[in-house]
């Protein structure tokens, strides 16, 4: 069964939808981001993503 996540090919955002909502840039079909209960390094990703915003 194929996935049907897809990736931002300019900012890196997924999605499930065939235009990026954030840049309106195009998407691309690839597997999603690997899952770890002990994400060392959410908080920071987290933080980048809202300094971004």
């Amino acid at each position: 069964m194929r996935s049907k996540i897809k990736r931002c090919r300019a900012c890196g955002l997924y999605t499930l939808k065939e235009i990026c909502p954030i840049c309106g840039a195009a998407t691309s079909q690839t597997k999603p981001a690997r899952f770890s209960p002990e994400d060392r390094y959410g908080r920071y990703r987290r933080a980048l993503r809202q300094e971004a915003e």
